[in-house]
């Protein structure tokens, strides 16, 4: 007579620290083989079994129940922690454990449902299936196979879990028989261990015995046309084959022919990340095809062919505004208050009713970009005493000084430098700096706003999108600095600056790092900068 003996948990985001509790409140001598799949990089290193035999020792002293990674092959034994390692899957079939490079299940490997399911339909009711902390819903499907086979279901409660998508998509698809913390997680696989289960030959449907081997990449399986299932219209993110839909209850699920399998909400990830993926793609042609329209035209220009050089204008113009919109797109999900991309301004920004009260006063706002070289800026700033309008400055900075640069800066002005922070409100005589690895942008109302965004042209802060965003919202009053010039960062910017009535600088010496400055910008000696900063910000319009 057999006990609750196999013991089958997953676990995802946060679910480190949640194995660990689980683990600690086991007793030393539990009668069952526990087999923990979490979800970790395929390409990395697990060092799980040592942090839970770490814990396990702190709790009980001298290890009994011992967490590793198993070898293929090996026989099932009780007493044991079984890890799935990295970018295999870990399967159980006739008393064995497997481990197995199938197709990827939930764009993870390992993956929950394939232990879960091979689990089952070896051990039917002796199963217990624990589903922990975790992001979407990996381990569900996995989770009604164990129910449909007689066995045990539990799933931590998810107003406890660090992350509760796991544990409350398994709560919401599968009639689970525990919702529990997980202390008591714990205790519940101590007692069912040890209570006597009564083995009955369960029927394993056909579907599930052909996704296990699936798992496995069984040949016979993989080479088998007659699949489950019905067309989905759905392509596979992974492999672009036809989806087919399955369906469980209120489970609906996808797999491909080579074998990948999605859950609706995986799969719903997997096509926005491609989305995204796609969008980045869109706009780095093109802004490459704007850059080298433009250089065509300037070239074209030289040798007074105006015509070609009016065509090529034309298909810079039309590209920037495409290219805008892209990013626009990228950016949408991060912000609504993005007041112009790469020179295409929203039109709610250029609407007269929506300006700020700073705005209508006169607020000039002076948008300076520079690298790690504070030389030119410190210069700069140390001539502006009492300056008359807010200054925003867009620098690389190391993340692990942020304040670095603020403090420097602080000691060779009498204006005050902050590190800007999302919803600071422009102030004449102040300097906002950008801070490391957000980009920031000015809103019509004259407020701030960061946004924790992938890089544009391969930094980040961007140049491009505050030069926009204070052509966007200051227009005639935006006032845009290169001090430094990097690639191609802030071209695009300082035209938008340029189109809605602003002016551009460039520092003398360093518009020959990029000819495409000087059919925007005025160059001016970094002596006199601050002077000309000065004179703009206190003309009268």
């Amino acid at each position: 007579m057999f006990g609750h003996d196999i013991i089958v948990v997953g676990a995802s985001a946060g679910g480190v620290e949640t194995l660990c509790q689980l683990v600690c409140g086991l007793p030393p001598d539990l009668p069952a083989a526990v087999f923990i799949v979490l979800h970790v990089p395929a390409h990395g290193k697990s060092v799980l079994p040592k942090i839970l035999n770490r814990v396990m020792a702190k709790q009980h002293g001298k290890l009994k129940l011992q967490a590793r990674h198993p070898i293929d092959g090996e026989l099932i034994q009780p007493g044991h922690i079984y890890v799935a390692p990295p970018d295999k899957h870990l399967l159980i079939k006739d008393s064995c454990i497997h481990l197995a490079r199938g197709p990827r299940e939930n764009s993870h490997r390992p993956a929950v449902d394939p232990l879960f399911r091979t689990a089952a339909r070896t051990y039917g009711t002796r199963v217990v299936g624990v589903v922990l902390s975790g992001l979407l819903d990996d381990g569900t499907a996995g989770l009604a196979a164990i129910k449909q086979c007689g066995g045990i279901t539990i799933a931590q409660d998810p107003e406890e879990a660090l992350y509760s998508g796991m544990p409350r998509s398994a709560i919401e698809n599968v009639e689970v028989d525990y919702i529990q913390k997980v202390a008591d997680i714990s205790k519940t696989l101590a007692q069912l261990a040890s209570e006597p289960v009564l083995e009955s030959k369960v029927q394993v449907h056909q579907q599930m015995d052909m996704e296990a081997n699936i798992a496995q990449f069984d040949l016979n399986t993989m080479q088998n046309s007659q699949r489950p299932g019905i067309p989905s219209g759905f392509a596979c993110p992974e492999c672009r084959g036809a989806l087919w839909e399955l369906q469980d209850g209120k489970l609906i699920r996808f797999r491909c022919r080579t074998g990948h399998a999605y859950s609706i909400n995986s799969l719903l990830a997997e096509q926005t990340d491609a989305l995204e993926v796609a969008l980045w793609s869109a706009l780095r042609a093109l802004e490459e095809k704007a850059a080298l329209t433009e250089r065509m035209a300037t070239s074209a220009r030289t040798r007074s062919q105006n015509i070609s050089a009016k065509r090529f204008q034309e298909q810079a113009q039309d590209s920037q505004q495409k290219a805008a919109l892209v990013r626009q797109m990228l950016l949408s999900d991060s912000s609504d208050d993005l007041s112009a991309v790469n020179g295409q301004l929203l039109e709610q920004n250029l609407d007269n009713s929506i300006l700020s009260d700073a705005n209508q006063n006169n607020l000039h706002v002076v948008a300076i970009a520079s690298t790690t070289d504070t030389k030119a800026l410190k210069e700069v700033l140390a001539a502006l005493d009492s300056f008359p309008a807010a200054i925003i400055v867009a620098q690389q900075l190391y993340p692990e000084y942020p304040n670095e640069l603020v403090d420097k800066l602080n000691s060779c002005t009498s204006l005050n430098v902050k590190l800007a922070e999302d919803g600071d409100i422009l102030r004449v005589q102040t300097v906002y700096i950008a801070p490391s690895s957000r980009h920031l942008l000015v809103n019509p109302d004259g407020r701030l706003t960061l946004l924790q965004s992938k890089l544009v042209h391969f930094v980040s802060p961007s140049t491009d999108l505050l030069f926009e965003s204070v052509a966007g919202s200051f227009r005639e009053k935006a006032i845009a600095l290169i001090l430094t010039p990097t690639s191609n960062d802030g071209i695009m910017g300082m035209r938008a600056i340029r189109e809605t009535g602003g002016y551009a600088i460039v520092a003398q010496g360093e518009e020959n790092m990029l000819q495409e400055y000087l059919s925007i910008a005025q160059v001016i000696p970094v002596t006199e900068i601050a002077q000309t900063l000065i004179n703009l910000a206190t003309r009268v319009e």
